[in-house]
């Protein structure tokens, strides 16, 4: 069988972790067609450095010369991407977020329906050993959630919210554990820093459980943790550092690549032999729960400010 014939557009931070995942881990199954850039230039710059082809522009990316497309640009410029390539009828993995709108997500699926393609979405925690794992190892309602993520580079201003920029990837595992069956939320932020580099969001959920989950990019070491209690009184902890789960203080799993399994999902879709594990309209959902605590004022008249400086 011919290998899967991948364009990566975005071949910068991500899409580099996605080239070199793909090449130590499916060289027998795919192959870079090209990559692109923002600009002719920066595409052809960076297929000499990472000795790959590249695509002068979107429209070259054709199905007669690539099978599939991983899309790592910035979530803003997803929906506009993705549209064109899904009407063609080419497959693509989006990373996170899908869109930054609930209207770029239905213009989304809509394309992938009317092309008759496909979507699977890159929330990578979700593909993480030790979330799959918590998820067969709960027998018992979830009563209470705990998490901070961290991220060093404070000074990259992105006009995005550490909502959906930082958190989204612990809100998406509090999804797929609790739903969206929220009874009431906060959203706070500390008070020297911008909503860019902070915020705390506080849910309860209408069968009781409360989740507390915290994004801070700042200059200091790097935390990434979930803590999670059940009704039996099990205490786990997801280490997200090295993708290990602890069940009241015992190891039960460890290590792993949760890109790699992101890929084997999107080559099995490609190929007709899975469904994504993380599909648009979940991925939707997700954009819905950190819209939901982005409605905070302070949130909203930020970037309000921030758009128009």
């Amino acid at each position: 069988m011919s290998k899967i014939k991948i364009a990566i557009i975005g071949c910068n931070n991500m899409g580099q972790k996605h080239l070199k995942t793909l090449r130590e881990n499916f060289a027998d199954r795919a192959e870079i067609a090209g990559i692109l850039n923002s600009t002719e230039a920066s595409s052809a710059r960076r297929a000499v450095e990472l000795n790959v082809p590249y695509f002068k522009s979107l429209e070259d990316i054709t199905k007669d010369k690539v099978d599939a497309v991983i899309v790592s640009t910035p979530g803003p410029t997803h929906t506009k991407i993705g549209e064109k390539l899904l009407l063609k009828g080419i497959p693509c993995l989006i990373e996170k977020p899908l869109a930054t709108t609930l209207e770029g997500c239905k213009r989304l699926m809509a394309a992938a329906k009317v092309g008759n393609s496909l979507i699977v979405t890159g929330h990578t925690e979700n593909y993480n050993p030790a979330v799959e794992r918590l998820k067969t190892e709960l027998q018992a309602p979830i009563t209470k959630i705990e998490a901070i993520r961290t991220s060093r580079n404070a000074g990259n201003k992105t006009g995005i919210s550490a909502v959906q920029e930082l958190m989204i990837h612990d809100l998406a595992i509090v999804y797929s554990l609790l739903g969206d069956d929220l009874k009431s939320t906060k959203t706070t932020k500390r008070p020297d820093l911008s909503w860019e580099n902070h915020a705390v969001a506080e849910m309860e959920y209408k069968n009781g459980a409360k989740v507390k989950l915290e994004a801070l990019r700042e200059d200091k070491d790097i935390e990434r943790y979930m803590k999670i209690e059940d009704a039996q009184g099990n205490k786990f902890r997801i280490e997200f550092m090295n993708r290990s789960l602890y069940k009241n203080g015992k190891l039960l799993t460890e290590g792993g690549n949760s890109l790699q399994n992101e890929q084997e999902n999107f080559l099995n879709c490609v190929e007709g032999k899975e469904t994504p594990k993380v599909n648009a309209e979940e991925a939707t959902n997700i954009l819905k729960l950190c819209l939901k605590l982005e409605q905070n004022p302070s949130i909203i008249e930020y970037f309000k400010t921030y758009q128009v400086r």
